[in-house]
C-alpha cells in the first residue's frame, strides 16, 4: 500500500483490545506484541504515516490487569488518533450471551479514565509532529484548516497553515509543522 502512489500513508486499524484474552473472548487474533511489531513495520516504511484505531473497554469477563494491559499499550503504540468506547450489549450478537458482564459502573469509570489518558497520548504524538512537512488539503478558506495526509476527515485533528497567503478549498499546501493546539497541528507553508 505504501508504494502505490495515490493512497495516502493513513491506517485505520482496528485493533478493540490490547489483551490477547480479551480478544479472543472477541473472536480476534492479536496481542500487545504483535500491534506494537506491525506499527513498527508500518513507520519503518513510512515514517510519517498516520494510524487510528478504536478500542473497546469492558468487554464481558474483562479483568483490571487486562484492562492495564490495553492502557500500556496505547501509551507506546504512539497512535495519531484513537476512539474509546464502552461495551454495550447489542441484539443477535455472541457477546449477547456472554457471561462475567462488567458492572456499568466500572465500564464508565474505565471509559472516561482511558478516554484522559488517550488525549495525552495523542497530543504527545502530535507534538512529535513538529518539524515534519507535511502537505495540507485545505478544507476552509477562512481558517486556513485542513487535513495532513495522516489525517482523516472529521475524526482525526485538523492542520492550520499560518502565514499571509489564503488557500482556496481543495487546494494543497507544503507546510512545515511549527507548534501544535492540542491535538491539531500548526504550520507554516515552505
Amino acid at each position: 500500500m505504501i508504494s502505490v502512489p495515490k493512497v495516502v500513508p493513513y491506517f485505520d486499524l482496528s485493533f478493540q483490545h490490547a489483551s490477547p484474552t480479551v480478544l479472543r473472548r472477541m473472536r480476534r487474533f492479536g496481542d500487545t506484541e504483535s500491534f506494537l511489531h506491525l506499527i513498527t513495520q508500518i513507520r519503518a516504511l513510512s515514517p510519517q504515516a498516520g494510524i487510528r484505531s478504536n478500542v473497546i473497554v469492558g468487554f464481558p469477563g474483562e479483568t483490571q490487569e487486562e484492562f492495564d494491559e490495553l492502557v500500556d499499550f496505547l501509551s507506546r503504540a504512539r497512535l495519531d488518533a484513537i476512539g474509546v468506547f464502552g461495551y454495550s450489549d447489542e441484539d443477535k450478537t455472541e457477546a449477547l450471551t456472554l457471561e462475567d458482564k462488567v458492572d456499568q459502573d466500572v465500564i464508565n469509570s474505565r471509559v472516561e479514565l482511558l478516554s484522559k489518558l488517550v488525549d495525552e497520548f495523542l497530543m504527545q504524538r502530535a507534538e512529535e509532529r513538529i518539524g515534519e512537512h507535511v502537505r495540507v488539503l485545505i478544507e476552509d478558506e477562512d481558517t486556513q484548516e485542513g487535513r495532513a495526509e495522516h489525517q482523516g476527515p472529521e475524526v482525526d485533528g485538523s492542520t492550520f497553515v499560518t502565514g499571509r497567503a489564503k488557500y482556496k478549498v481543495g487546494e494543497y499546501v507544503d507546510a512545515v509543522v511549527t507548534e501544535v493546539s492540542g491535538v491539531d497541528l500548526i504550520a507554516v507553508p515552505l
